[in-house]
C-alpha cells in the first residue's frame, strides 16, 4: 500500500467521524449563524455604516451589497474565504464634481487575528481599496465584543481615510519613522498595490455600539474617522459631525436594509443579500432514488419499480447481459460504452450524462450491475470515460456493497475499501466497438454578463445556442455552436480601446456590435492517452469567439496524489467582428506550462506560465475554493513584461470567477452550470487563449481528491 493510498485511507477515515460527531449540530450552529451573522458596510465587508467591525461572516458565506448615499453608488461583492479571511470586490460611482463621476474598482480584505470568547474581543485587521485607484484606501485594527447576543461593541483605529477625523501621530511610527507620513497618490490609473501606503500617515479612533431590538430589527450609533476630505474639497458633501445613525430590517435571514442617518448631512440606504454554497437553495436528491443493492444468495429485493430484473441474470449469454445493462444505465443517466465479463469479474466503460457528483454516477452504475450481473460475479471494475478516455479504474467488490448498504458508517468504509487507479489501456477496438458514433444536439438559452464596464456596471445580452457533438470513434468529437442573440445591450458600449498593445482583447465591443450572431465554435478534437497517468489534447478550427487556429496540450495527472503539471502549444488567427468564417491579419504562437495543486480542504492552486496573445511573457497566479456539491469560487492576477504604463487602466489582468452547477440551484442531478469571469476591465496584457475542454478539469472529477470529497454521494 503506498503512503499516498495510506493518507487517502486516513482521511476518509477521519471525515467519516467529522460526519458523524458533529453532523447535526453543525447544521444547527449553521442556522445559528446565519440568523446572527454580522452586518455588511458601505464598503461590502464586515461593518457597522462605514466602519469596519472585528467580526468575521459564517464561513463560505457569499455577499453582495448596493448602497446609496450623497451621489455614490456602490455595489460590493464579498466571500468568506475562510473562517478567518473575508475578501470583497467593490465598484464606486462617485460624485467629485471634477470629474462629474468617478469610476472606482478596488478589492478589500479582512482577517480575524482572535477569535472572541468569554473575555476576550474578536479582533480583525483590513485594508480597503488595496489595488484601485487608492480614492477609498484604508487600513485598520478593529475589536468587536458581543454582550448577551443583543449589544455588540465596537472601537478601532484607522489609517488613510479612517485616520482623516481628528488624527493623531501614528502609534506604529515609535516603531519606525517611516509609519508617521503617508506617501502621496496621483489616482491615476488604478490597479496597483500601494503598499507603500499601508498603515502610514496619521491614525485616527473609531467605534460604535449596534443593538439588536429582536430577531428583525438593529439600532446602530456610530463614531466615524473619516472626514470626507476630497468630497469636501469638491463641495459635494457637508461633515457637520463624526457622528452616524442607523437601522437595519431584516425580513429573513440572506436579507438585509438598512436607512442611515450620515455626518449630520445625508440619509444613505443599503442592502446586503447574502447566500452559501453549503446551503443549496434546494436540497438536493430530487431525482429518483437508486434502486436498493440486490443481495445474492436468495435475495427478495423485487426492482420491477426500477425496471429492474428481480434476480440477477444467471445463464444469460455476455451479449444479452450487455443489452439489458445499456438500457439499465441509460435510463439512470448513464451512456454504457465498454462491458465483459472474464471469470468472476466484470469491466465496464460508461460515460455518465447526468450527474454532476460522479461518485453517483458510479454509485448507480454498480447498483445496476449488482441487480442484473449473474451471481458468480464478485468485482466490478469501473471505467468512466471523458470523450472516449479512460480517467480512472475503479474497483467495487460486489460483497462489500451487499454488506455497507445499511451501514451507518457505509461512506468511509466504501471508499477505502474502493480501489483506485489509472485506467490504463481500454482496448477500444474490440471492448467499445459497438458504442460508436455517438452524437448530441441541443438548443438552450444563454445569458452572457458584461459586469462592472468603466462606463456601466451592468451589460448582458440573452438569446439561443444552437449546437451539438458527433463522434465517429472513442476521442475524437466534431461539434459547433452556434449563437443567435435575441436582445441586450453589450453592443451599446461606447468605449473604444485606448490600448497601446496588440487589440486581442480590449475590441470586444467591436464583436458585440457587428456580432449579434456568430459561430461561437466549430472544431475538432481529439482526445488520447501517450501512457500511464498521461492525457493529450488536439484541437483545431474556430477555438473561441475572436481566435481560430490550432492547439495541442498533454497533462501529467496520477490517478492519487494533489499534483498534476501539463504544457500547451497554440497557433491561432484572429477573427474577424462578424463572428463568420473571416479572419484579420493578425496571428500569434502562444502557450503555457501549467503547475496544478490541491491544497486540501477544497482550497485548490494554479500556476500559468509562458507567452499570452499580445506576444508579452508572464504567469497567471489563480486561487480557488471548491466546494463538494460543484460550487466553485476563486481569483486570478495576471503579471507580465508589459508594464503598468503600457498596460492601461487597471494596471495588470486581475479578475474574480464563479462557477454554480444548475444541480445546486435546483436540487435536480446536472452536468451543467453557469460560469462567468469578472474584471475590473478587460485590457490586453496578461490575455490567454479561451480554448474549450483543457484537460485539468475535465480529467480530475473522477480522481482523487475529487472522488473523497464528494464520496458521500455514491449512496445516493
Amino acid at each position: 500500500m503506498s503512503s499516498w493510498t495510506r493518507f487517502r485511507n486516513a482521511t476518509a477515515l477521519a471525515s467519516c467521524l467529522l460526519w458523524a460527531g458533529v453532523g447535526a449540530s453543525s447544521a444547527q450552529e449553521f442556522s445559528y449563524q446565519r440568523a446572527n451573522q454580522p452586518l455588511l458596510s458601505f464598503y461590502g465587508m464586515p461593518g457597522m455604516v462605514d466602519m469596519p467591525t472585528g467580526v468575521m461572516l459564517p464561513d463560505a458565506e457569499v455577499t453582495g451589497t448596493f448602497s446609496y448615499y450623497s451621489g455614490r453608488k456602490r455595489t460590493a461583492l464579498g466571500f468568506q474565504i475562510a473562517p478567518w479571511l473575508f475578501a470583497s470586490y467593490q465598484y464606486s460611482i462617485s460624485d467629485f464634481g471634477d470629474p462629474v463621476n468617478l469610476y472606482d474598482r478596488a478589492f478589500g480584505l479582512s482577517a480575524r487575528l482572535w477569535k472572541e470568547n468569554a473575555w476576550r474581543p474578536s479582533i480583525a485587521i483590513g485594508i480597503n481599496d488595496m489595488a484601485g485607484t487608492s480614492v477609498f484606501a484604508s487600513e485598520y485594527i478593529s475589536a468587536t465584543k458581543t454582550f448577551e447576543d443583543r449589544l455588540k461593541v465596537t472601537a478601532g483605529i484607522g489609517w488613510g481615510r479612517l485616520g482623516s477625523y481628528n488624527g493623531f501621530k501614528n502609534p506604529l511610527s515609535y516603531i519606525n519613522d517611516s509609519f508617521e507620513t503617508r506617501p502621496e497618490t496621483d489616482f491615476g490609473e488604478g490597479g496597483t498595490f500601494e503598499s507603500g501606503q499601508w498603515f502610514r500617515g496619521p491614525a485616527a479612533l473609531f467605534g460604535g455600539v449596534e443593538w439588536k431590538l429582536n430577531d428583525q430589527w438593529t439600532a446602530i450609533l456610530e463614531y466615524s474617522s473619516d472626514a470626507y476630505e476630497r468630497e469636501v474639497d469638491a463641495d459635494v458633501y457637508e461633515h457637520n459631525t463624526p457622528i452616524n445613525l442607523g437601522l437595519h430590517y431584516r425580513p429573513s435571514p440572506g436579507i438585509n436594509i438598512g436607512a442611515y442617518a450620515l455626518n449630520g448631512s445625508t440619509i444613505g440606504i443599503t442592502a446586503s443579500f447574502t447566500a452559501n454554497p453549503k446551503a443549496p437553495p434546494f436540497r438536493d436528491g430530487r431525482e429518483t432514488a437508486p434502486p436498493p443493492v440486490s443481495p445474492r444468495a436468495g435475495g427478495t429485493v423485487d426492482l420491477a419499480a426500477w425496471n429492474l430484473p428481480s434476480r440477477q441474470l444467471d445463464g444469460q449469454s455476455e451479449a444479452t447481459i450487455r443489452a439489458q445493462v445499456a438500457t439499465a444505465f441509460e435510463a439512470d443517466g448513464l451512456t454504457l460504452e465498454g462491458f465483459e465479463i472474464e471469470g468472476d469479474s466484470a469491466r465496464v466503460a460508461f460515460a455518465g450524462i447526468r450527474y454532476n457528483s460522479r461518485p453517483q454516477a458510479l454509485g448507480r452504475a454498480s447498483r445496476i450491475l449488482a441487480a442484473m450481473l449473474p451471481s458468480h460475479v464478485e468485482t466490478f471494475v469501473l471505467q468512466p470515460l471523458v470523450f472516449g478516455q479512460g480517467t480512472s479504474s475503479i474497483t467495487i467488490v460486489r460483497s462489500d456493497l451487499e454488506d455497507l448498504e445499511a451501514a451507518p458508517d457505509r461512506i468511509w468504509k466504501s471508499y477505502v475499501r474502493a480501489e483506485i487507479e489509472d485506467a490504463g489501456d481500454l482496448s477500444f477496438s474490440d471492448f467499445v466497438a459497438d458504442a460508436y458514433p455517438q452524437h448530441r444536439w441541443y438548443a438552450r438559452p444563454y445569458f452572457a454578463p458584461a459586469l462592472f464596464d468603466p462606463d456601466d456596471p451592468l451589460r448582458a445580452d440573452v438569446g439561443i445556442d444552437v449546437g451539438g457533438s458527433y463522434a465517429p470513434l472513442p476521442g475524437l468529437v466534431l461539434s459547433a455552436n452556434y449563437r443567435q442573440k435575441l436582445f441586450g445591450n453589450r453592443d451599446e458600449s461606447t468605449r473604444e480601446s485606448d490600448s497601446v498593445l496588440q487589440h486581442v482583447r480590449s475590441d470586444v465591443v467591436e464583436y458585440d456590435k457587428n456580432g449579434a450572431s456568430y459561430i461561437s465554435h466549430l472544431t475538432a478534437e481529439y482526445f488520447f492517452r501517450p501512457g500511464k497517468n498521461i492525457y493529450g489534447r488536439t484541437t483545431a478550427g474556430l477555438l473561441e469567439r475572436m481566435y481560430g487556429g490550432i492547439s495541442a496540450e498533454l497533462l501529467w495527472k496520477p490517478t492519487e496524489g494533489p499534483l498534476a503539471l501539463g504544457g500547451e502549444l497554440n497557433y491561432v488567427v484572429q477573427r474577424d467582428f462578424e463572428g463568420g468564417f473571416g479572419f484579420q491579419d493578425y496571428d500569434v504562437m502562444t502557450g503555457h506550462l501549467s503547475a496544478y495543486y490541491e491544497l486540501g480542504g477544497g482550497y485548490f492552486g494554479q500556476v500559468d506560465a509562458g507567452k499570452y496573445l499580445a506576444g508579452d511573457y508572464g504567469a497567471t497566479l489563480q486561487f480557488s475554493r471548491d466546494f463538494n456539491n460543484g460550487v466553485r469560487l476563486g481569483a486570478f492576477a495576471t503579471f507580465t513584461d508589459v508594464s503598468y504604463d503600457d498596460f492601461g487602466e487597471g494596471s495588470f489582468d486581475k479578475g474574480i470567477f464563479v462557477e454554480v452547477p444548475f444541480a445546486w440551484l435546483s436540487g435536480v442531478p446536472s452536468r451543467q452550470g453557469f460560469a462567468t469571469a469578472i474584471r475590473p476591465i478587460q485590457r490586453d496584457g496578461g490575455a490567454r487563449l479561451a480554448v474549450r475542454n483543457r484537460l485539468y478539469p475535465t480529467v480530475k472529477t473522477y480522481q482523487d481528491p475529487e472522488l473523497r470529497e464528494r464520496w458521500a454521494g455514491y449512496w445516493r
